[in-house]
């Protein structure tokens, strides 16, 4: 896992295209300016010279957030996401680490949760919905996954308030 080159967001931002409803994807020019605005870092995974997986992280003092995490639909199955999350962890060894799921009320959306609990992230029973990332876009309604421990509801609130203070820009 390395950081990737604004040479290589291009690469990626496809990947995420690939991988998100428009809806949970922030538009190609925001994400893009948040990026060289080093509001958060892009890890890739690589193979043979291209990037076959990629995750955003967004640095708290608290806490990371990660928002996009995405691996080459033709490559899943094979580990390589519980390789990214792992790498994650090993990155970031004595952080809370927070990401979002769906609900898991389809077969979709539990086999995701189930894949996040394999990696040993815990389901917090707090729902909220998802700021817009695009104009028009349908509300998103979204739950937290942390690792390595559960979170209570105060601390939910707090990290709620800086991820739509400084992720999405907006206030509660």
């Amino acid at each position: 896992m390395e950081k990737i080159t604004l040479k290589e967001f291009d690469e990626v931002y496809a990947l995420f295209e690939k991988a998100f409803i428009p809806a949970e994807l922030r538009p190609y020019e925001k994400m893009k300016l948040l990026f060289l605005e080093d509001e958060f870092v892009i890890y890739g995974m690589y193979q043979d010279g291209r990037i076959i997986g990629a995750i955003i992280v967004w640095e708290f003092n608290d806490f990371v957030y990660l928002e996009n995490f995405a691996v080459d639909q033709s490559l899943r199955g094979q580990g390589l996401g519980s390789q990214i999350l792992q790498a994650i962890k090993e990155l970031y060894p004595h952080q809370l680490l927070v990401l979002e799921v769906e609900e898991p009320i389809d077969d979709l959306t539990k086999r995701r949760v189930a894949f996040y609990q394999r990696n040993q992230y815990v389901l917090n029973p707090y729902h909220f919905v998802q700021p817009p990332l695009r104009k028009n876009a349908p509300k998103v309604e979204l739950m937290y996954m942390s690792y390595p421990d559960s979170i209570n509801v105060y601390a939910f609130d707090q990290i709620k308030k800086q991820i739509f203070r400084i992720v999405y820009q907006q206030g509660i």
